[in-house]
């Protein structure tokens, strides 16, 4: 069993990992930080676990819970310095789902469907992307991969509230994470496509389904429909969560999965190619991904404890 705790609080994020992880089989839960809430039931600050979670939060981080820890999942990174990261047992591994070590070389980026092979290989420290990252490379990797980003890329993203409100964390506002964000995918992008040097617009507007991503990626390419429909079905072909459609998708389609679905629609001639996605932006987005990485990091099937069942069904 992998041995997991959470820093985290009474947020969106830590419950929805909190519930995820307590259905996990391969997981015991053994606790999980909130800041200010010590001796609260998990379940009292996320409603939605009555019934399934009898922990009590902890407001400290202290050595006797950092003893035997397989994993520590970071939603809220405790105050003060990070020393505890020292007193981790030499092969317990840390995921950052909040961002903040991004910028840092020594973190890899936790996008299964770009870093799956170093995922596997004896990664020890992983960031989450943003949301809007995931999306973008979710709609762009195969083009990238395929040396054809070759033009300037505009995203249309629509988000509910409870993505949104997972995605700003605590401390930024919505001009600070996009332009954070716009920068993040920019770099991912030309690490699969060097030569990408194209520039990325990228805008946000807020959706009434409280838990979805969608997005529409623009961009000039000409190869013809037929040849890029083969493409995205290669890529994606080994990998879990993401199917190519060809009808349009609502939330409802992947709402509380860790699915994304992709539709591709070229307008010849233009030679315009967009590129849509839908996806639960709490779960892909966020804490669906973040499971996705330990997955991989442990060695375990991509879809353990990642099987649900969606809304519209």
């Amino acid at each position: 069993m992998i041995k997991v705790g959470i820093c985290g609080g009474d947020d969106l994020c830590t419950g929805e990992l909190v519930r995820v992880l307590i259905n996990h089989p391969d997981v015991e839960l053994r606790w999980v930080t909130s800041a200010g809430d010590a001796g609260t039931r998990v379940d009292a600050l996320v409603p939605g676990l009555v019934g399934d979670c009898d922990l009590e939060t902890s407001c400290e981080l202290t050595d006797a819970m950092l003893e035997g820890i397989d994993l520590v999942m970071v939603c809220r990174w405790p105050a003060g310095d990070r020393d505890w990261m020292s007193k981790l047992e030499p092969e317990a591994r840390i995921i950052d789902v909040t961002g903040q070590c991004h910028d840092d070389a020594t973190w890899t980026t936790g996008m299964p469907e770009m870093m799956r092979r170093v995922l596997v290989h004896d990664c020890m420290r992983t960031v989450v992307p943003g949301a809007a990252t995931i999306a973008t490379l979710l709609t762009l990797l195969p083009l990238a991969r395929n040396l054809l980003l070759n033009s300037a890329v505009t995203l249309r993203l629509g988000m509910g509230a409870d993505a949104l409100r997972v995605a700003l964390g605590d401390n930024k506002s919505l001009a600070r994470w996009l332009q954070d964000e716009q920068r993040h995918a920019s770099e991912a992008l030309t690490m699969c496509q060097t030569s990408f040097a194209q520039p990325l617009d990228m805008t946000v507007t807020r959706l009434s389904d409280h838990r979805a991503l969608v997005v529409a990626a623009r961009v000039h390419c000409a190869v013809d429909a037929t040849m890029l429909r083969e493409l995205y079905e290669q890529y994606y072909d080994d990998h879990n969560f993401v199917f190519i459609v060809d009808r349009p998708c609502t939330n409802a389609d992947v709402e509380n999965t860790n699915k994304c679905l992709l539709r591709l629609l070229k307008d010849e001639r233009s030679g315009v190619l967009t590129v849509q996605a839908v996806m639960d932006g709490v779960l892909k987005g966020c804490a669906g991904t973040a499971v996705h990485d330990m997955n991989l990091m442990f060695g375990l099937y991509e879809r353990v404890g990642l099987m649900f069942k969606a809304t519209g069904c």
